[in-house]
């Protein structure tokens, strides 16, 4: 049957691609109103922008653009996607080509990033658990995952692909800076590349008044903020990699004040990283090259870190996660972090438009460019007292004032 009247309602989902649009990227504003229908079977509709005179659409920025596949085979893609399936099971199962599966991988995990990296800001977080995690690439190459976890909702802040060194851990937790409203409580494992990160992030510069007329001025140092709290879980193994020993340290903020702050945010009674090793045991189960001792490695890198951004978005909003349940309701963590109000579906997944929006683009580079100079270059040494956390997170600027003399 062709349909000739669009429902009013529809027209509030679809957003304006249009860049330099006022409304670009906002949907239920109002300014889209029904064009035309094509297509073969006249099953496409053609939308306005009643803004600026330009059309587009209804699949532009859906899993649905320029695709000639029923949206069946495109929720059975997305669900091969989701629980793992090799890419020629995929083929096999939804009957499609292989290079068609590698096609929807490609859209499917850039249109996931671009909808992270967009819809991701300004959210409520008390305290973040980050870890790293090892995968195998063809030619003996590797290629390490570091990924930061809110506490409480289980929700994947950010995932970040590079070396183990610290300036991938200093970008890891500039960007989680960047996202969330106020500084959150931070729990890792051992790794001694974390403590410099975060002072490299949200560390302030520190000069202490030489003594005496004599002698070389002391160098400046990053110190911690009042408001940065930072503790580790060290586990320490014996030969054959087992732990036989788990010990937590304090490193920023001080035993008491720490364990005052871990009550007072709801985060329980003990220092520990388990959230962040159960979504290691879940992520290494659903992406195969991440399995240990597996035959199964990746040939492509950009393939390998889309699948795992196309599983992070679907963990996110379409999954929905046990211990969040409330009664009968079943939660995913964008519900439980403020994000959703309510479960999506693969049919709402697939039919959700995502388009780049460059302002807010250009606005997040921005403020991770701000969170991330050189450690002790280019600072503003008279910046010496840690700012408000207001200023450090919504406007992420470092300005100057004097220098505190130390007795």
């Amino acid at each position: 049957m062709i349909r000739t009247t669009p429902a009013p309602e529809r027209d509030t989902r679809f957003s304006g691609p249009h860049p330099h649009c006022a409304q670009c990227n906002r949907s239920g504003t109002g300014n889209i109103a029904h064009r035309a229908w094509t297509g073969k079977s006249r099953h496409i509709e053609r939308l306005r922008c009643t803004l600026c005179p330009r059309e587009f659409s209804e699949r532009e920025g859906t899993l649905m653009a320029r695709s000639k596949l029923p949206a069946t085979t495109v929720i059975q893609l997305l669900q091969c996607q989701r629980w793992g399936v090799c890419d020629e099971g995929t083929a096999d199962i939804c009957a499609v080509d292989l290079k068609t599966v590698h096609r929807f991988q490609r859209v499917a995990a850039h249109r996931a990033h671009t909808h992270h990296q967009q819809a991701v800001q300004q959210v409520d977080v008390t305290g973040v658990q980050m870890d790293e995690a090892h995968s195998k690439l063809r030619r003996r190459r590797a290629e390490w995952i570091h990924t930061a976890l809110a506490m409480g909702s289980w929700f994947l802040l950010w995932v970040d692909f590079g070396p183990r060194t610290q300036d991938t851990a200093a970008t890891l937790i500039a960007q989680v800076v960047a996202r969330v409203q106020t500084l959150p409580l931070f729990l890792t494992d051992g790794w001694k590349a974390y403590p410099a990160a975060l002072l490299q992030v949200v560390g302030v510069v520190y000069r202490r008044r030489r003594r005496g007329n004599v002698g070389r001025k002391p160098k400046p140092r990053l110190v911690a903020p009042k408001d940065l709290f930072y503790a580790q879980v060290v586990k320490v193994r014996d030969k054959t990699g087992h732990v036989v020993e788990v010990s937590r340290r304090v490193v920023f903020g001080g035993p008491r004040r720490f364990g005052k702050q871990l009550r007072l945010r709801q985060l329980g009674e003990t220092i520990q990283t388990a959230c962040m090793e159960r979504w290691d045991g879940t992520l290494r189960g659903l992406v195969a090259p991440l399995r240990r001792r597996t035959r199964c490695v990746s040939w492509i890198a950009t393939r390998h870190r889309g699948r795992i951004w196309l599983l992070v978005s679907l963990s996110n909003f379409v999954m929905p996660h046990k211990s969040l349940r409330q009664g009968r309701t079943r939660r995913t963590p964008a519900m439980a972090i403020g994000l959703t109000d309510h479960l999506w579906s693969y049919q709402e997944y697939i039919w959700l438009p995502v388009h780049t929006d460059p302002v807010l683009t250009q606005q997040m580079d921005e403020r991770i460019a701000r969170l991330l100079p050189p450690a002790l270059q280019e600072q503003p040494l008279g910046r010496t007292q840690a700012p408000p956390p207001g200023e450090v997170i919504a406007e992420h600027e470092k300005e100057t004032a004097p220098l505190p003399k130390a007795a």
